[in-house]
């Protein structure tokens, strides 16, 4: 009788080596929030502070500089009589595109309030307002 095993699977002992992985993970994210600590950004720093992590991280450096492409100017452009914002539709063929400048800003700030004198507070507002106070006189 001739056995068979099964290929590409993965074995039962890597998969309790992954199971007690994510369990101890979940364990140390549990003991971080329970001590209002957080224990992966101090392991983290700690790795980072040695040699292999100070090359780790000009490597990555390095790469994130060479993996990303300039950013693409804004243009302005009519596409089917509408005016669009983009940098994919309104290239430099278009005859009715144009570069927009973009700056950024805080956003709006909200109109502040004047604060009443305090001779307008004290004074009554209405007639109900103005006997009263001159009742209690």
């Amino acid at each position: 009788m001739q056995v068979k095993y099964q290929r590409g699977e993965l074995s039962l002992f890597w998969a309790a080596v992954f199971v007690g992985a994510v369990a101890l993970a979940a364990m140390v994210a549990l003991m971080s929030a329970r001590h209002e600590r957080n224990y992966f950004s101090e392991a983290w720093k700690r790795a980072t502070k040695t040699e292999a992590g100070q090359a780790l991280q000009q490597t990555q450096k390095v790469v994130e500089k060479a993996a990303k492409p300039e950013a693409a100017a804004i243009r302005k452009c009519m596409v089917d009589g509408k005016p669009v914002y983009s940098n994919v539709e309104c290239d430099t063929k278009n005859p009715t595109s144009r570069k927009v400048e973009l700056h950024d800003t805080s956003g709006i700030d909200a109109p502040k309030v004047s604060v009443p004198a305090a001779s307008q507070m004290d004074a009554p507002q209405n007639m109900q307002e103005k006997m009263i106070e001159k009742a209690t006189r």
